[in-house]
């Protein structure tokens, strides 16, 4: 089975997501979450910083040959990094406009979304943006 995870980084003092941009080599380049291989998950929060990490959803194919789990990983405050060339930080209601089909359909999802809400409710994320 494969299996893959994205880790949707949240800031608490701004309440902003990180998107960070695909290959630029494509014709459009895509803002998307980062992903990573589920035994990966550790050392690609270690490369970032430390946050507490978030289950908000787990989808599993109809042929059971394909998994992906959705993670927030809340952080205390937005930063930068050298693991990806070009990041963003992204209010929820105003994402960009090249933004990747799964995850525009992931944060377009009312439970989903709720469940996001909630976490922010529970850390006391900030909603103001800079």
């Amino acid at each position: 089975m494969q299996q893959r995870a994205g880790l949707l980084f949240l800031a608490k003092d701004t309440g902003r997501i990180l998107l960070v941009l695909e290959n630029s080599t494509w014709t459009v380049p895509t803002f998307a979450r980062q992903n990573a291989i589920y035994d990966d998950v550790q050392p690609l929060l270690d490369s970032y910083q430390t946050g507490r990490l978030l289950p908000i959803e787990l989808y599993l194919s109809e042929d059971k040959g394909f998994e992906y789990g959705t993670y927030v990983c809340v952080v205390q405050q937005e930063f930068l990094t050298v693991e990806a060339k070009t990041i963003c930080w992204a209010d929820l209601n105003f994402l960009p406009k090249h933004l990747h089909t799964g995850l525009k359909t992931t944060l377009n999802n009312q439970l989903i979304r709720a469940k996001i809400d909630t976490i922010m409710v529970l850390e006391n994320v900030s909603k103001t943006t800079i």
